[in-house]
């Protein structure tokens, strides 16, 4: 499937994406800097979070952090703004939407990706919206079960919606021993779809261990800087951080190589040399029936493979052999 201009898959270079979450404080020119900067980091895509504040809390139930809600919302047009600003930085811009007001903005400014979040797994309603567009759909699985993964998954197949699943653990920050990355391949196998890789733990190892595991998304909380305010900010990734977390990945996707097991190329000079062939212990007259006290295994490959060193046993010289040379057919 695509994300954007980006085929997603097993084969593919991993989809990087950065995630700028709330990060930037509601102020459009941190978000601005902060996807020029993710770009020059090597992401492939920046993620923002569309925030109704009345899709998310109550006046009622969470009245101290409605003013924060609100202040790190951006409207219809301050996203048009950004997912311009991402095009010109050659960027996948999407976002995360909070209900169905969030997700018509995102539909009206006609976005490319939508993100769901761990937090929306059981808003099958908003889900249900969001397949009927058609656009790739990145499933976040944080404090799921798998019965409740294969509810979504339903729901998105009905409606012909490509998707993509994120493995997660939803804790801020989330304990290493709780990242459970042994998830991503059994994810694949029962579901059969692209499966990425949402982190939430400090560092950068446990994203460079999914996608040795097979994860073709890694979605990392990236910042400006770890000491701004904000409740996302110290388990983000900074600008040297995430710039290392790309190149190690880039370096991770080489070395994995491919699915076979065959002398690569850089190998075929060392081969011959490394490998061995059937040599003499002892002088050896013609017409001698060769013993095994009388052979050794030597490098290099340039006689009789080992592998036929039954066969020669208990055949006849037809010429002298010194000690420590390798046999040859024609000597039989």
């Amino acid at each position: 499937m695509k994300l954007g201009k980006y085929q997603i898959g097993s084969k593919k270079p991993v989809f990087i994406v950065a995630e700028a979450g709330i990060n930037h404080n509601g102020d459009i020119n941190i978000a601005k800097k902060m996807i020029k900067s993710a770009a020059k980091c090597g992401a492939n895509a920046v993620k923002f979070q569309t925030i109704v504040t009345e899709e998310l809390f109550s006046e009622v139930l969470n009245p101290e952090v409605i003013d924060f809600a609100e202040k790190v919302s951006f409207n219809k047009k301050q996203h048009i703004e950004l997912m311009k600003h991402a095009k010109k930085y050659d960027v996948e811009f999407f976002s995360t939407p909070v209900g169905k007001k969030s997700t018509q903005i995102l539909k009206d400014i006609d976005v490319n990706t939508i993100k769901i979040a761990s937090g929306e797994i059981t808003n099958h309603e908003m889900i249900k919206i969001i397949a009927k567009m058609k656009k790739p759909m990145i499933v976040s699985t944080g404090m799921t079960t798998i019965s409740e993964i294969t509810n979504v998954v339903e729901i998105i197949r009905k409606e012909n919606c490509p998707f993509i699943l994120l493995h997660c653990n939803a804790s801020y920050p989330t304990p290493i021993e709780d990242a459970n990355l042994n998830t991503i391949p059994y994810l694949s196998k029962i579901f059969d779809v692209p499966i990425g890789y949402s982190d939430h733990t400090i560092g950068n190892e446990s994203c460079l261990a999914a996608v040795s595991l097979g994860a073709c998304i890694i979605e990392k909380h990236f910042t400006l800087d770890k000491n701004m305010e904000g409740p996302d900010q110290k388990l983000s990734a900074d600008i040297n951080d995430f710039t290392n977390l790309v190149s190690k990945i880039r370096i991770i996707e080489k070395s994995l190589g491919k699915h076979r097991t065959i002398p690569t190329p850089s190998e075929e000079k060392f081969k011959k040399l490394m490998r061995k062939s059937i040599g003499t212990s002892m002088d050896i007259n013609k017409g001698t029936i060769i013993k095994r006290s009388m052979l050794t295994i030597i490098r290099p490959e340039t006689g009789i493979s080992p592998i036929m060193l039954d066969k020669v046993v208990g055949m006849t010289i037809i010429k002298n052999a010194k000690k420590g040379i390798l046999l040859s057919w024609d000597m039989f």
